[in-house]
């Protein structure tokens, strides 16, 4: 029997935890920005400034999921998104991550969504052909 263990994805940096604040776009590429930075997952563990960039999103299959926080169990409503759409209708916002997940060029966010005072859990999934890199400022 043949057994093949899944690497982890160890980033170098966690944004668990951190409000993104704003999303900003440059053709094809996303600068990503927190109120507090990111957090290094290696030793000394020490919160820092910076942010994070995406380049060569593919627009036509990054979405984001609105749904309405209704408690821990039963019927939901929701909206499903564009992410291009959501960045250029959705500021200001606070966007507080809980949980982030990567994949083969795809990034998944997860966490609630505060914007224009209503409370949503939300998830951002970014498809990118480029690389995500971490910018410590």
């Amino acid at each position: 029997m043949k057994r093949t263990i899944r690497e982890n994805i160890n980033p170098a940096y966690s944004l668990h935890d951190m409000n993104v604040i704003a999303f900003e776009v440059n053709g094809n590429d996303i600068v990503m920005r927190t109120q507090s930075g990111m957090v290094k997952t290696i030793p000394p563990f020490s919160q820092v400034d910076g942010y994070v960039e995406f380049h060569n999103v593919r627009w036509d299959f990054s979405f984001v999921y609105l749904l309405g926080v209704t408690g821990n169990e039963g019927i939901f409503t929701g909206e499903k998104m564009f992410l291009k759409d959501f960045i250029s209708k959705s500021a200001p916002f606070g966007f507080s991550v809980m949980d982030e997940s990567y994949g083969y060029n795809t990034t998944k966010f997860s966490g609630y969504l505060l914007s224009n005072r209503e409370h949503h859990e939300c998830f951002i999934d970014i498809y990118h052909e480029g690389d995500m890199v971490f910018v410590e400022s």
